[in-house]
């Protein structure tokens, strides 16, 4: 397990028992040195429980890691040692190893010899044609390769088992898996393996699977390491990923009657698990949908007042659907998690803390990597998966995005990228789609970028000259503006994706097959129509 995050881990739990963290036998408190920053100029140093060569190790820190001076302490030897923090690790290293206030400290440049960084980090050159121009739009960003040592298609084969990888039962046919247990040939149905979800086939598997897929601005965040950092994390950030939801806003503990903003409550299960607080919230967010589900409200029947905003327990059985063994998990005691989770600070605080204990502590520190469970971090391999819904992943990347600031995406973020052993040499293609990026402007809190339509999680695949049509049928008019064009299908997407919810007029417009619901397949039917093809 590695190590600094396990240090890490410790800290959080004396910090949820309110004590004070202790080393060499000075109390420390997080606000004793507000004003004394500084830069870690090594490229790799040990942090010591004491100031001491001796001392044993705390964890680690890497060059370019932003610290607080918590203190000093001069050793046996006359040289003077720092307490610093990094995160939730706390313990002491040389001073001079750390540039107060980053004054002299030079980071790695990379954009002198791109080339050679990739080369050297191994990258193949189907992922190179990526990095690239990625490299280009944020030259202050690090690309780490993630040699996994797995072979493509062993991951494949793992990941196609029937019931581990769904998609909606609306979603295009190429998507849904015909495999035994998958499908009924005989009635020309799929086998619902969970409420509204199928099994999803081995090519839109491999679409999702493949990281070549989504190295755009749009979709790298499922690559970034997922550990808290108070320097780059905010409460308007948070509150960027939680507008216009049900958690945009406070509510009261339903037994406690004390009142808390879900901001703050993200930002205090950040401080506490050592987990992002963008990845809690949009987690929460992709999980509970923009009005909430049953589970994060409270209101499952027989469980009322019991909150399960992560879903953790979550699966349908024959005899309960997977709201109803959320709430159930619930009503469950363990302390060390906030359980039973009878308001939602507890649910969201206690989540927090099974998430990073179950998975940002056990290697499975990116989106990608909980998702798809590539690495051995003390339980395996494959089986250790946050969530069933292929393309999961890839919405909460979205969500990441929206939450960062201009001056944060232009600071030197880390992303860890899979490479597996014998992979095919071109990206493995999202069914019924054709190689090619057809790019369309979109807008995403502020910061425009360009979207791949090759990774968007809907079946939907515009060309530039075909986004809007001269002649109007008012029935694919979504937002009721005058005009069909790409915007009516973004309204949908947006919809769909849990971003924005449309209004009722815009929700009823949106029912194109009047089937009586709004699904992934209407959304197509806007997009065929721009085509010229319905």
């Amino acid at each position: 397990m590695n190590i600094k995050k396990t240090a890490a881990a410790l800290m959080a739990a004396a910090m949820m028992l309110g004590t004070t963290a202790v080393t060499g036998g000075n109390a420390i408190t997080a606000s004793a040195a507000k004003n004394r920053n500084g830069i870690c100029t090594y490229t790799y140093i040990d942090v010591k429980t004491d100031a001491d060569a001796y001392a044993s190790k705390a964890g680690w820190l890497d060059g370019g890691d932003a610290v607080s001076i918590l203190g000093e302490k001069y050793d046996s030897n006359g040289e003077l040692w720092y307490k610093i923090q990094y995160e939730l690790l706390i313990g002491y290293v040389p001073a001079a190893s750390i540039s107060e206030n980053g004054k002299g400290y030079q980071p790695a440049d990379y954009s002198g010899d791109f080339e050679s960084y990739m080369e050297s980090q191994g990258f193949p050159e189907s992922y190179r044609i990526y990095l690239r121009k990625l490299h280009e739009q944020h030259p202050s960003w690090i690309f780490k390769a993630q040699h996994l040592d797995i072979d493509w298609n062993n991951a494949v084969n793992a990941e196609t088992v029937v019931g581990r990888n769904l998609v909606h039962n609306g979603a295009p046919e190429s998507w849904k898996s015909k495999a035994r247990g998958a499908y009924d040939a005989n009635t020309g149905t799929w086998y619902q393996l969970d409420t509204g979800w199928v099994a999803a086939s081995d090519e839109i598997i491999k679409y999702y699977l493949d990281p070549r897929n989504f190295l755009s601005e749009n979709y790298v965040f499922m690559f970034e390491n997922l550990s808290y950092d108070p320097a780059v994390h905010t409460r308007d950030g948070v509150e960027a990923i939680l507008s216009g939801t049900f958690m945009d806003g406070g509510y009261t503990c339903p037994d406690t009657w004390e009142w808390f903003t879900y901001a703050d409550t993200f930002m205090e299960a950040a401080e506490i698990s050592g987990v992002s607080p963008y990845h809690l919230a949009s987690r929460c967010r992709n999980e509970q949908g923009v009005y909430g589900a049953p589970q994060s409200l409270g209101t499952i029947w027989g469980y009322e007042n019991y909150f399960n905003f992560f879903d953790v327990g979550a699966y349908a059985t024959a005899s309960l659907t997977a709201g109803e063994m959320a709430a159930r998990y619930a009503t469950n005691y363990d302390p060390d998690y906030l359980l039973p989770w009878t308001n939602q600070y507890r649910s969201i605080v206690g989540g927090s803390i099974f998430l990073g204990n179950g998975y940002i502590n056990r290697e499975q520190d990116t989106l990608y990597l909980q998702k798809f469970d590539m690495v051995d971090g003390g339980n395996g391999y494959y089986a250790h998966q946050y969530m069933t819904c292929v393309f999961g992943q890839a919405n909460e990347a979205v969500s990441l995005l929206n939450a960062y600031s201009d001056d944060v995406l232009a600071s030197a973020m880390e992303f860890k990228i899979p490479v597996y052993d014998n992979m095919p040499e071109t990206r493995c293609l999202k069914p019924g789609t054709v190689l090619g990026e057809d790019e369309i402007p979109v807008k995403n809190s502020g910061k425009t970028v360009k979207k791949d339509n090759n990774n968007n999680t809907n079946n939907t695949n515009t060309s530039n000259n075909s986004n809007s049509v001269s002649k109007v049928d008012e029935k694919y008019d979504i937002n009721s503006d005058g005009n069909v064009n790409i915007t009516d299908a973004s309204v949908m997407t947006a919809h769909i994706l849990s971003r924005k919810a449309m209004n009722s007029s815009s929700l009823k417009k949106a029912d194109i097959d009047k089937n009586g619901r709004f699904e992934v397949t209407d959304a197509i039917l806007v997009i065929k129509y721009l085509k010229n093809i319905v």
